[in-house]
């Protein structure tokens, strides 16, 4: 009993150590990771400041120093990051960037835990830290500073200097993406940027270099961060001098006194010498002088560079008695359109003229001027007999007077843009008075055309149908086929557009300078698409040229058709290849359907089970004389008698049985139907032809009632000689089975012999016999029916 006892407390104890030792084996999970996971993973911004903690690791255990459970180390020296003393932290001990500037751009390190107290090895736990992007970094300008020097007549929208940019070292996105402006400031209002994300400034206002020569402005690169960063830098821009002004005499007017002997010399000019120079200031191009012809310029000479006058021949008191009033033009060397005028009173020594009448120096004013001169500048001189006074001028044409206005000292003033197209040449009346006399003078104003319109085309956008008819009816002509229009126009008068083509293909084409455009069919050969793309270019004749351009689309129907048509005929004979296989499928299935029904039927007429029927002839016995051969059958075996039975009808030869049970059946032969009865006498006479023909009709009744029963009857014998159970053990016993006929057309059945279980052999002999004349016509009959195969039976059991 307490042997027992014991036993039981060993095993108790035994199974309480194994579970406590497994149990403790399951709860150590020191060193593995919270929640499961092999890794630990941070994430930590690109600005963390160094000794910042960038998380905890959630590794299981205690790593105090003094109570705790592990050992936390990295196994990599020098690492970016380092493991709080005691504890899980991680902390920063580098710089990071992003961009892998400053610092890393990714920290990958391993952390080692071990188990105190225990003999397991070490842990491995990988640690991955992704650094995020900040805006930390701010645009740089590229190529800086910026210098543009620019003609003063450069005309606002011009754009003045592409490619500026700034880089900005972020990460791809809104940290690196850069916007660019110009900062409010002196001068800002002349530029812009053309748009805020592309470094493309425009001119914004006009220029002039007399009133500014150059400015500064401030360009600001800025990038879309919050708070965004930013970078200046300074664009200088230098405005050089263009011939946009005439010259300028230092005075308006001029004295001087003829000699009082009147001898040829130079006269003296009063208050200064005569004197003009170009405005322009950037180009000063060099003056010369000239006197405007008048009745009295006849008298005087001047010199061309230095302006002064001299008297050509002498002169009597009477040439020049009220004194005269010379007309001074000084004109630039380099651009004769560029001129002034200026007024010299000559006077006799002692002598007063006669000034109290007012009139101008001359009665009519001619000058040409540019369209594009600028509005106030200062275009002609005006002057008059009484020079410095400040007399009133007024222009009557109230259309002209729109356009020009006249100071005080009679200056001829630009009031509105000039416009070739509009008006190409301005002549009005100016009136001076002095409030007693006054003065009317005619100006005649040519206006010098500026190319100052681009060409322009009526559509932004051309397409052109070449019908499949044009193609073909000049596929053979060198004509070409008018393909379409184009139609360009300029706004200057006088210009002339010349148009052309651009392209792949242009060689394809020819325009006009009426803007028709012809192809020629020859040369499609070499054109392996159905539309053509071009490029419609009109140029006109101005100086300097300016020029316009319009995409151009040509479509051919004929080679579109044509494919078409190839598609069309593929797809109709992909269509007939699928057909022809569906086709091909169907007879198939078709025949393999047919196959297995033939084949069906076939096992069915030679392989029911045991029990084999064969179809040799047409059947001619009924049901009922198959059952009654089938009893005396029956009683023939039952009586004892030969080992083999021999049941004869008609001669015919219907069923042998033998006693093992094995029973062997030739299809019978009624004689009325199809055969002569075999062995029997032809002993019948030859009846009358009405008696034959009845009788023919009645087998033929009895022929498809026959048919109808012959299935019934052959399921039924075989039915009951299977109940029986004489049937043989192997339906391939059968070993000879031959139907014969003779020349003499006699059946001849041969002898079917089988095993059986005896040991017997059933012997089947049927044989036909005609020997009478009056037996022709059934033997006749008889030949008839053995070469017909239709319901000929045999039946082996």
């Amino acid at each position: 009993m307490w042997t027992k006892l014991h036993w039981i407390c060993y095993i108790i104890w035994s199974l309480g150590w194994r579970n406590h030792a497994t149990l403790g084996a399951i709860l150590d999970s020191r060193c593995y990771l919270e929640g499961g996971g092999s890794a630990e993973s941070f994430l930590a911004t690109e600005d963390l400041a160094v000794g910042s903690i960038i998380g905890k690791l959630r590794i299981n255990g205690d790593p105090n120093a003094d109570t705790g459970d592990i050992n936390l180390s990295l196994r990599e020296k020098n690492a970016p990051v380092e493991i709080v003393a005691g504890g899980k932290e991680l902390a920063l001990s580098v710089e990071l960037d992003k961009e892998g500037v400053r610092g890393p751009s990714s920290i990958y390190v391993n952390v080692i835990c071990i188990r105190r107290h225990s003999t397991d090895p070490s842990f491995v736990i990988p640690v991955n830290v992704r650094v995020t992007d900040v805006n930390d970094n701010a645009p740089q300008w590229i190529g800086t500073p910026y210098t543009l020097t620019l003609s003063e007549v450069t005309v606002p929208g011009t754009r003045i200097l592409q490619g500026a940019r700034a880089e900005d070292a972020d990460q791809p996105g809104p940290f690196s993406t850069v916007e660019y402006q110009v900062l409010p400031g002196p001068y800002s209002e002349f530029v812009q940027f053309l748009n805020p994300l592309e470094g493309t400034l425009v001119l914004k206002k006009a220029l002039d270099y007399e009133q500014l020569q150059n400015f500064t402005v401030k360009l600001r690169a800025q990038d879309q961060g919050t708070p965004p960063r930013h970078s200046d830098t300074l664009l200088r821009v230098v405005i050089t001098d263009a011939d946009d002004q005439n010259p300028k005499f230092q005075r308006e007017s001029y004295s001087a006194e003829l000699p009082a002997d009147g001898r040829p010399g130079e006269l003296r000019m009063r208050p200064e010498p005569l004197k003009a120079v170009d405005q322009d200031e950037g180009i000063c191009a060099p003056i010369q002088y000239t006197i405007v012809q008048s009745q009295d310029a006849k008298y005087f000479r001047i010199h061309p560079h230095n302006g002064a006058i001299s008297l050509l021949t002498p002169i009597g008191y009477a040439d020049v008695a009220n004194g005269a009033t010379l007309v001074v033009k000084a004109t630039q060397i380099d651009n004769p359109d560029r001129y002034a005028l200026t007024t010299v009173q000559l006077t006799r020594p002692g002598s007063h003229s006669d000034l109290s009448t007012l009139a101008f120096v001359q009665k009519r004013f001619v000058m040409r001027i540019r369209e594009d001169t600028a509005v106030g500048n200062r275009i002609l001189a005006l002057p008059t007999n009484k020079p410095g006074k400040h007399l009133k001028y007024t222009i009557p044409d109230p259309v002209n007077s729109q356009f020009f206005s006249v100071g005080s000292l009679g200056e001829l003033v630009l009031a509105k843009p000039l416009d070739y197209e509009k008006m190409t040449k301005h002549e009005f009346q100016v009136q001076a008075t002095d409030g007693m006399t006054n003065s009317t003078a005619e100006l005649t104003l040519e206006v010098i055309d500026v190319n100052d319109w681009e060409p322009r085309f009526r559509e932004t956008h051309y397409e052109f149908m070449v019908p499949k008819s044009s193609l073909q009816s000049r596929v053979d002509s060198f004509d070409g086929v008018l393909v379409g229009k184009v139609e360009a126009a300029d706004g200057d008068r006088n210009d002339k557009l010349e148009l052309s083509l651009r392209g792949q293909h242009a060689g394809l084409f020819e325009i006009d300078s009426t803007g028709n455009i012809y192809m020629r069919p020859e040369q499609l050969q070499s054109l392996n698409e159905s539309t053509v793309h071009l490029i419609a270019i009109a140029t006109d004749t101005g100086v300097p040229p300016r020029s316009t351009s319009v995409p151009v689309s040509v479509t051919m129907e004929g080679l579109t058709l044509a494919r078409s048509g190839w598609n069309s005929n593929m797809l109709g004979m992909f269509g007939m290849i699928v057909g022809l296989f569906l086709m091909i499928i169907v007879a198939l299935s078709c025949y393999i359907v047919r196959s297995k029904k033939k084949g069906k039927s076939a096992s069915s007429g030679l392989g029911l089970g045991r029990n084999r029927v064969h179809s040799q002839a047409h059947s001619s016995v009924s049901s009922a004389n198959l059952v009654t051969h089938e009893k005396l059958a029956s009683n023939q075996l039952g009586n004892g008698g030969h080992n083999g039975v021999n049941v004869t009808s008609g001669g015919v030869s219907v069923l042998h049985m033998k006693h093992g049970g094995n029973i062997t059946m030739a299809n019978p032969m009624n004689n009325g139907l199809h055969h002569v009865a075999s062995g029997a006498s032809s002993s019948m006479a030859l009846g009358g032809s009405a008696a034959l023909l009845e009788r023919e009709r009645e087998r033929e009744r009895d022929r498809e009632r026959q048919r109808e029963s012959y299935a019934a009857t052959v399921r039924s014998i075989v039915s009951r000689a299977s109940a029986n159970g004489q049937l043989f053990e192997e339906e391939d016993e059968i070993e000879h089975d031959s139907l014969q006929t003779d020349n003499n057309n006699r059946k001849v059945v041969t002898t079917c012999n089988a095993p059986v279980a005896s040991g017997g052999v059933t012997t089947i002999t049927t044989t036909t016999n005609s020997g009478s004349a009056n037996g022709a016509s059934n033997l006749l009959a008889a030949t008839d029916a053995m070469g017909s195969s239709e319901n000929n039976l045999t039946v082996y059991f």
